[in-house]
């Protein structure tokens, strides 16, 4: 296939004549599939001609959506859009074109998702009302998955509004969905993940903050999952008035669960942020001193031995690597032990009962 290499416009006849024939036929995915889709979805065409267009391009993703790895996420973001809307506007079935094209996106590199999101606004009300659809109670469960994957790459643009991006039913309706679907997931690694960046990114709006149930402050429990390089996740450990509203959640666990979040980031919280966590710490582990809690029950006990835990797991970890300069996973996990180690510090200090 010549035009793959060099694809030009006019090629465009050949290679819906191509995919016409591979639509007929039982074939693996072709090669050089990412280049098919890309040249289909560049060619200019006529407007009776769309249609085909449209068909090779769904022809095409199917098999290129499960190469990952795209380096042009930009035209997988019309193509989605594209269907989205034949299928909220219109009321059309594209679930597989669809899904296909959210499975490309969650796993497309993160720097070509914020390329594409320079031309690609997803904060429009059209684009904002089809991701909502995708959560509604009656889509298939497998859509659902692949739209919580691709959301948690784009929610940061939703959450970080200055006014709310839809009325206060929709985003009710919405998180009721969100919710929905990683209630009935198989929990995963990708799941629980895709999950938390979305979870830190609501409690962190005061817009969707309201929406939030106790129960989904549960979420916290897989914190460590999610990479410490996020910004919005920065935002988030270091907004003080989560620590004051994770006291006001019914749930207790919420509590529990937020300190130990900010004990496993100690050392990327600002000044302010470290000095607030250790009086809430200190509070905590006075109040179990008073009623003579031993160490197996204790919170403090529970915020240390999980910190170690992580630690020892970092420092097992860095122990396969060599080290040196062309090392590049040694550096992220060297970060992780000395912000573990000072975590340790801390918290033992404090559960001697010493001023930190």
């Amino acid at each position: 296939m010549q035009i793959l290499e060099d694809p030009k416009p006019n090629d465009i006849n050949c290679a819906l004549e191509v995919l016409d024939l591979i639509s007929d036929l039982s074939l693996p995915p072709i090669p050089n599939h990412h280049k098919l889709f890309l040249l289909v979805m560049q060619c200019p065409v006529t407007e009776a001609q769309s249609q085909t267009k449209w068909k090779a391009s769904h022809l095409a993703m199917q098999g290129a959506y499960k190469g990952g790895g795209f380096k042009d996420a930009q035209n997988i973001l019309i193509f989605l859009n594209h269907h989205l809307e034949l299928a909220v506007g219109h009321g059309q079935s594209w679930d597989e074109p669809i899904q296909n094209a959210l499975c490309a996106l969650a796993d497309t590199p993160d720097d070509v998702i914020l390329e594409a999101l320079k031309q690609f606004d997803p904060t429009t009300p059209s684009f904002v009302h089809s991701i909502s659809y995708l959560f509604e109670g009656n889509r298939p469960l497998a859509l659902r998955e692949a739209a919580l994957l691709f959301f948690s790459r784009i929610c940061d643009r939703w959450f970080s509004t200055y006014s709310p991006i839809m009325d206060s039913t929709r985003m009710s309706n919405f998180v009721r969905g969100w919710a929905f679907t990683i209630e009935h997931l198989r929990p995963t690694h990708t799941t629980q993940k895709a999950a938390l960046i979305i979870f830190l990114g609501m409690i962190n709006s005061p817009h969707w903050y309201p929406y939030i149930t106790p129960e989904k402050w549960i979420l916290l429990e897989h914190y460590m999952l999610v990479p410490g390089n996020l910004w919005s996740v920065h935002r988030c450990i270091n907004n003080p008035g989560l620590m004051d509203e994770a006291r006001k959640v019914e749930n207790p666990r919420a509590m529990v669960l937020w300190v130990e979040t900010l004990w496993f980031n100690y050392a990327e919280l600002v000044p302010r942020m470290k000095e607030k966590l250790r009086m809430v710490t200190e509070e905590i582990a006075q109040n179990e001193r008073d009623i003579h809690l031993n160490a197996s029950q204790s919170h403090i006990g529970r915020y240390l031995s999980h910190v170690n835990s992580e630690l020892r797991k970092a420092e097992e970890a860095l122990d396969k690597h060599t080290g040196g300069p062309d090392d590049l996973e040694a550096v992220p996990l060297e970060k992780k032990i000395r912000m573990l180690r000072e975590a340790v510090r801390h918290l033992d200090t404090i559960r001697q009962g010493r001023t930190s």
